[in-house]
């Protein structure tokens, strides 16, 4: 029905050589999905009453649904004929005049969004011969023409078929990467990869039997991985590395990973050593882990006068810095962030406060974003101010809790004698072991005649069978390879049982 409607259009405008048509896209959100939708109308000859309208997926943005209002209305053009295009998207019109340009080698227009429908576009002109004119009109702003396009766009969204494009019908489409045998990566390959990694990543992180609060937290949506990205990379020193910096980095990792030296981890470590001790130096009474020195009665009680007197500073930095424009009264905000409430309660357990707990481990929760949002606060103020905001949290946390509980510690070890001394020693000790076993080299300690047992081995050093999938992805799409067809005889891989290619098209499932 689809290629009908398209065949009838065509009909329509065989008799012109001169066309103009108004374009646009419409990008909606529908049940935590995007849709876009996209229309055009030929106004060159208005009382043909030609126009269409459409509805695309993946990779959703309102530049592509633009482009697709575009690579659409090329489809009905006459052979040889002049088409001028008004559209409001500037994007578009600034990528496609890019195109033409000398710099632009195959290997960079890989990385251009949506190449597959740029690559379609460039093959439809090429093929029927058409002179563009891309023409840049105001959203908006009433033009009659501009209007109609853009309700014929927002009336694709409500279409029922998904119009896209098959790779294999374009004779220029090179080669594509498909993600999950589904969906065709039509982005800068590296940029995706990437994020694909770091989501695996994460996810693998998350996923340790000692993480599995953050594990919770995220499927809970507790957590704002954004703002704690950029906590983890803040830098509120002058210089880029000094010993504060580092202390400051080692504190975010540490709390993060229930990595602190608590005893529990100690007695694991340096049996020897502790020798069974493992009483709380706070509460004096519990197993000190690192669940349980943020939710140790004593702790609380420190937090809860940490948190009490940054939560008026909290609150100053809402109502200091909210736009009045659009805000008229701030007590229409709610400022009561459970991360501050939460005391009111009995905490004794992490699931008595988690929003708590996310901060107190550098997790950002979503609770004390939200009312920087209802205050209208931009997102780049927001960071601004909630970075600092958190490292002078942080600072009174590791000064005020974490210095008392080391103080006992230290008094600890004076009272039996533990010397930093014996912690070396025994690391030591212990290297000089695992090298005499790895120098014991017999018939019947195989493990030790491979040397490439020993310590780190390099992925890209061994053979494609022991490469997972997004090893095997960094290469296949690295710069450091020509980016066509030629560049697979230049690997020392045997890949060739991976890929399948038809001529000129090559084709990459992952």
């Amino acid at each position: 029905s689809i290629h009908s409607s398209f065949f009838s259009l065509v009909n329509l405008t065989s008799s012109l050589n001169r066309l103009e048509f108004y374009t646009d896209g419409s990008l909606s959100r529908y049940n935590d999905s995007s849709i876009m939708g996209f229309g055009w109308i030929l106004t060159s000859d208005i009382n043909l009453d030609v126009k269409y309208s459409g509805k695309t997926a993946d990779w959703a943005s309102s530049t592509k649904a633009e482009i697709f209002a575009i690579l659409t209305c090329l489809i009905i053009c006459p052979s040889n004929s002049h088409v001028t295009i008004y559209t409001d998207s500037q994007c578009a019109i600034d990528t496609f005049n890019s195109l033409h340009h000398y710099k632009m080698t195959p290997r960079r227009f890989q990385k251009i969004n949506n190449n597959l429908l740029w690559q379609t576009i460039l093959y439809i002109i090429k093929r029927l011969n058409l002179t563009i004119k891309l023409i840049k009109v105001q959203a908006h702003s009433g033009d009659k023409y501009n209007d109609m396009a853009d309700a014929l766009a927002k009336s694709g969204c409500d279409k029922q078929d998904i119009i896209s494009i098959s790779p294999i019908t374009v004779k220029t489409v090179k080669g594509y990467i498909m993600f999950n045998d589904e969906l065709i990566i039509d982005r800068n390959i590296r940029k995706t990869t990437k994020k694909i990694i770091n989501f695996r990543n994460t996810e693998r992180q998350i996923s340790h039997r000692s993480l599995h609060h953050i594990k919770d937290f995220t499927f809970a949506k507790l957590i704002n991985w954004e703002y704690t990205q950029d906590w983890f990379n803040y830098n509120p020193f002058s210089k880029a590395t000094s010993q504060s910096y580092s202390k400051h980095v080692s504190w975010h990792i540490k709390c993060s990973n229930y990595a602190l030296p608590t005893l529990d981890s100690l007695n694991r470590n340096y049996p020897d050593i502790l020798k069974g001790f493992d009483i709380c130096f706070l509460c004096s009474t519990a197993q000190e882990t690192n669940e349980h020195f943020w939710t140790c009665p004593e702790s609380i009680k420190i937090l809860k006068d940490i948190f009490k007197k940054h939560e008026l500073i909290y609150k100053a930095l809402i109502i200091n810095n909210l736009d009045r424009k659009i805000i008229d009264d701030s007590n229409n905000i709610n400022l009561n962030s459970p991360v501050f409430s939460c005391f009111n309660l009995p905490i004794e357990t992490i699931s008595d406060a988690k929003d708590l707990h996310c901060i107190l481990i550098n997790m950002v929760p979503s609770s004390l974003i939200k009312p920087f949002q209802d205050a209208k606060i931009s997102k780049k103020l927001t960071k601004k101010l909630l970075l600092t905001f958190l490292f002078n949290l942080h600072r009174d946390i590791y000064e005020i809790l974490w210095t008392k509980r080391n103080a006992k510690w230290k008094q600890y070890k004076i009272d039996h004698n533990i010397t930093k001394s014996l912690f070396t020693n025994r690391v030591n000790r212990q290297k000089d072991q695992q090298r005499q076993n790895f120098n014991e080299i017999s018939p019947n300690n195989p493990v030790n005649d491979n040397i490439l047992n020993i310590g780190y081995t390099n992925p890209f050093m061994t053979s494609r069978r022991n490469l997972d999938d997004t090893v095997l992805w960094i290469y296949l799409t690295s710069s450091n390879f020509r980016h066509n067809l030629p560049w697979i005889n230049s690997l020392y891989l045997d890949i060739i049982d991976s890929i399948t290619y038809d001529r000129n098209l090559f084709y990459y499932n992952i």
